[in-house]
């Protein structure tokens, strides 16, 4: 069983915890007051955030529009070509390894089928990938689809693991971290111990239930990993696009996972940023061994996983993309609107992230160390997430006050001018920001076309009523499950790890 640091220590370090609600709801309460009560002096502070907001939308297009064009090199790179060739540390990428865990609870088998099936089409797949299916004891027939699932794919992979979780143990909650864990520490063991396999030389791969890899995630990450000299502190990412079920999904849930799409995109194509992993990623198997592996009291385990790894070796951590997309399922329901209620929860689970905040600050805390890597982190988790649960509050506020800023004034425009110089250009900033927003989706709507028997008009429609709709979705999908999740963690009150519902289509073409 792995010892959990946030099951140790949380309880003593409450306040870095409740950090994140604190601080979003000061902000929250400071914007209802400026624009009810201060709004000449609210306008100037809505107008330096919406210059920065439009900033970074308009910069996000831009890398956007470079990633796709990596998209497109990286898929002809011929990456198989220096497969022999050894690397640095002595061997090839032909000598690496690939444990992929798959972590499942109640996921039906045609999604797990679908993910297997792409692993299986994966270079050198019989040789060198080992995918875990990660099952949990709490599923009833658990053990049966398991073992269905390891005959139907055996001869597809050089060997492939069925791993139980056990419920209820103590020192975890249940859920995606816990259970990679217990896979990764039942499976390393017989890869190293009884196989003979160097440590070195294996990589190991989060992979979601519905997650499916690019043919050549492989061939690319194989490659990267044996040149890296610094392969140990790596992660491996590539743009995650929830493209397998885009056009079965309510228009609301389309559009905004088009947005998600462009922004994790561009963060992974700027060189000066770099950006945490997310959902489906691959590191070193033998980093993530001596590092404690997976916080088993964690619900949000990708960044946690990122940040634990920064602490366990000094910061000698970073994060290397590779361009070739994972596609994966967007949250779906029965009915439009139960569609809906299962992204707010899915959110609110992604929201519950926040704690991360907290763990980087009661680490350093603990551990007296307040280097810069670590220190950046921490303002970018507390940043990331404090402005998902508050844009919206500055972003509808300023609108508002757009539609009586001059009256509220003055009629006099050089004293607008004067006094508020933010004032005169709050359209202007309001309709770049708008015509980026309408690019991106217009680019992601190129590169994922809608069926053929969807009618143009149909598309339109939906189209237009979700962008009339956008604030009000924009509340409900993104700033209310934030406030609610970071409101729980203030308080200390507990979560629980919901399954998103999954329906099993086909995996598109377009990437």
């Amino acid at each position: 069983m792995v010892k959990s640091w946030t099951g140790t220590y949380k309880h003593r370090y409450r306040a870095a915890y409740a950090l994140p609600g604190v601080l979003t709801w000061s902000i929250v309460t400071v914007a209802m007051v400026g624009f009810i009560a201060y709004p000449r002096s609210w306008v100037v502070i809505t107008s330096a955030f919406m210059c920065y907001f439009v900033a970074r939308m308009v910069l996000s297009l831009v890398f956007y529009a470079i990633g796709r064009a990596r998209v497109r090199e990286w898929e002809r790179t011929d990456w198989a070509s220096y497969d022999s060739v050894p690397g640095p540390a002595g061997f090839a990428p032909a000598d690496v390894y690939h444990v992929v865990i798959i972590p499942t609870y109640k996921e039906p088998i045609e999604i797990l089928e679908r993910t297997l099936d792409a692993l299986s089409v994966q270079h050198r797949a019989r040789e060198r990938v080992i995918p875990v299916i990660a099952m949990e004891e709490r599923e009833v027939g658990a053990r049966e689809k398991g073992a269905a699932l390891a005959e139907k794919y055996a001869v597809a992979f050089a060997e492939i693991f069925v791993t139980v979780h056990p419920p209820d143990l103590p020192g975890e909650i249940p859920g995606k971290s816990s259970n990679m864990s217990w896979a990764a520490s039942e499976v390393y063991p017989v890869l190293v111990g009884e196989r003979g396999i160097a440590a070195e030389r294996i990589t190991v791969t989060s992979c979601d239930a519905d997650s499916v890899l690019h043919p050549l995630y492989f061939e690319a990450v194989s490659d990267l990993f044996a040149n890296d000299q610094r392969r140990y502190g790596r992660f491996w990412q590539a743009p995650l696009h929830f493209d397998n079920n885009l056009w079965q999904v309510p228009a609301p849930i389309r559009v905004t996972a088009w947005i998600a799409h462009a922004g994790q995109m561009a963060e992974l194509a700027m060189p000066f940023y770099e950006p945490l992993p997310i959902s489906t990623y691959t590191l070193s198997f033998r980093t993530a061994v001596e590092c404690g592996l997976w916080d088993p009291m964690v619900i949000s385990e990708d960044w946690h996983a990122y940040l634990n790894v920064m602490f366990e070796r000094g910061g000698d951590v970073g994060l290397t993309p590779v361009f070739l997309p994972t596609k994966g399922d967007a949250v779906d329901g029965e009915t439009f609107l139960a569609g809906l209620k299962a992204r707010h929860d899915q959110v609110m689970r992604h929201s519950w992230g926040a704690e991360d905040a907290g763990f980087l600050l009661a680490r350093m805390v603990q551990q007296r160390w307040w280097h810069r890597r670590a220190v950046f982190r921490f303002g970018q988790v507390l940043h990331d997430h404090v402005s998902r649960a508050t844009a919206w509050f500055f972003i509808v506020s300023t609108y508002l006050l757009l539609g009586y800023a001059e009256p509220l004034f003055t009629n006099d425009l050089t004293r607008i001018i004067m006094v508020h110089p933010g004032v005169p250009y709050l359209r202007e900033i309001f309709v770049v920001g708008a015509a980026a927003l309408v690019t991106t989706v217009i680019a992601e709507l190129i590169r994922t076309p809608p069926p053929a028997d969807r009618r143009p008009v149909s598309v339109i429609f939906e189209l237009a009523v979700a962008w009339l709709t956008l604030p009000v979705v924009g509340f409900y999908l993104g700033t209310l499950p934030a406030l609610r999740a970071q409101t729980r963690l203030m308080l200390g009150m507990p979560f629980s790890y919901k399954v998103t519902e999954k329906r099993a289509v086909p995996a598109p073409e377009a990437v």
